[in-house]
């Protein structure tokens, strides 16, 4: 194994001893390479490592089609604490799961490193098509794919409609200009409303670039650039800059916090910029707004454009190191959730799988949802996801990179430096990182 190989494998980010004692976690409860592919009943089983809370209705559904195939899951942890087990699970060489979920940051990550098979070598290559521009390119390292899409995050804006009334506010706002003046009118409000919340997380920065049409990341196999110079990035960094300095936006709560879903569900947080697959969550968390929510496509720089990026979704991978005999029985699983039956599941769930077939349905575009008042959300976050732009790219080591961004981002919100020079300051740090693991950078 190359040292860039060996390098990649987010080893930095953990201390030795906590890596030694997740090993032993990982082994005991993922799938051992080199065990049969079936039992004596000729069913084989697979370990699927995911944190969707909803797997079993997936599961349940798939084993009665495929009497064959019995899928094990194990909850290794959200993000960063299934990457750490899974990267200490292939170091070890046991305990590798067949079957993981990755975000599609996390996908680019590990194929990079050499630790995933490409699905064409299963029979993506004839589905392809059949996905969304950007979650083709979500999966795809070098040309091939490394993961059947299963999920997607178009970003928009959901809107207190009640607040923004309140306030002055009639319609929502369709540019950052108008944003702008609706957080003046909402902070001008009796209490201590504000237009939104952010705390410096650096996947909802890297979200917030990607709208803004700036590429700060490139990757040509081996060789990574980081810029956070350009024109487009300081478009997005002015106008945030200023709403922070004006103290339009809340930067004391954070997300996914209970004091968060509060605020939310009493007025004092009257919009998300995030992806569009929060309609679940906020169904399932805010009671006393029920109705009162409405979504739209995010704000535009300029009147008439439509530009986008992504936040969250993510991918089903094949780990190399696993069973080999396993994999194809991985892999129908995977095409089943993402491309088969599995899809109206997700669609029950609420979910959003990356499928132009479901974009483009007429009785799903023109569902009406009670939660946002009756209105058609699925037509909205359809115009969202068409307008995604697809040459955004991740870092190859971007799991690592979003752990460290509170190091520089999170200081702008202490009021220590601005939001331009902090985002230098990660950029020098992601520098530093890649010429370590041993990448080329420029």
């Amino acid at each position: 194994m190359s040292r860039l190989s060996r390098a990649l494998k987010i080893r930095t980010v953990m201390a030795a001893a906590v890596a030694v004692g997740l090993v032993g976690t990982a082994a005991g409860c993922g799938g051992t390479s080199g065990s049969g592919a079936a039992n004596g009943n000729g069913v084989t089983e697979i370990t699927l490592w995911t944190w969707q809370s909803t797997i079993s209705d997936f599961v349940t559904a798939f084993e009665k089609t495929h009497p064959n195939i019995k899928v094990k899951v194990t909850n290794a942890g959200a993000n960063e604490d299934e990457y750490m087990q899974l990267t200490n699970a292939l170091n070890a060489g046991r305990g590798i799961p067949d079957l993981v979920y990755l975000d599609f940051n996390a996908v680019h990550q590990f194929a990079i490193s050499d630790q995933l098979r490409s699905v064409n070598d299963y029979g993506f290559k004839s589905i392809r098509g059949d996905f969304t521009k950007a979650a083709q390119n979500n999966v795809t390292v070098n040309g091939q794919p490394y993961g059947l899409p299963i999920s997607s995050g178009p970003m928009v804006m959901f809107y207190n409609q009640d607040v923004l009334a309140k306030a002055g506010v009639n319609e929502a706002p369709t540019t950052w200009d108008e944003y702008r003046e609706a957080a003046e009118k909402i902070a001008a409000m009796p209490g201590s409303a504000h237009i939104t919340n952010d705390t410096g997380d650096g996947g909802f920065i890297s979200s917030m670039l990607w709208q803004a049409g700036a590429k700060p990341f490139s990757v040509d196999g081996t060789t990574v650039g980081v810029d956070f110079g350009g024109r487009n990035v300081k478009k997005f960094t002015g106008m945030w800059q200023s709403m922070l300095d004006s103290k339009l936006i809340d930067t004391s709560t954070t997300g996914w916090t209970d004091d968060w879903w509060r605020k939310l569900d009493d007025g004092s947080i009257a919009t998300m910029l995030t992806g569009a697959w929060m309609v679940s969550s906020m169904q399932k968390n805010l009671t006393r707004t029920k109705g009162s929510w409405r979504v739209t496509t995010m704000p535009q720089y300029s009147t008439g454009e439509h530009a986008n990026g992504e936040n969250g979704g993510g991918a089903l991978a094949l780990p190399k190191g696993s069973d080999n005999a396993k994999a194809q029985a991985a892999y129908e699983f995977a095409e089943w959730f993402a491309h088969g039956d599995g899809v109206q599941v997700n669609l029950e769930q609420g979910g959003l799988p990356p499928l132009n077939s479901v974009l483009s349905d007429s009785d799903w575009l023109n569902e009406k949802d009670p939660f946002f008042g009756g209105q058609a959300t699925h037509q909205v976050i359809a115009e969202a996801s068409k307008d995604v732009t697809t040459d955004f790219e991740y870092l190859p080591y971007m799991a690592y990179a979003n752990s460290i961004a509170v190091d520089s981002i999170g200081q702008v919100y202490h009021g220590k430096t601005t939001l331009q020079k902090a985002l230098v300051q990660w950029g020098d740090a992601l520098k530093t990182y890649g010429q370590q693991e041993g990448f080329t950078v420029k």
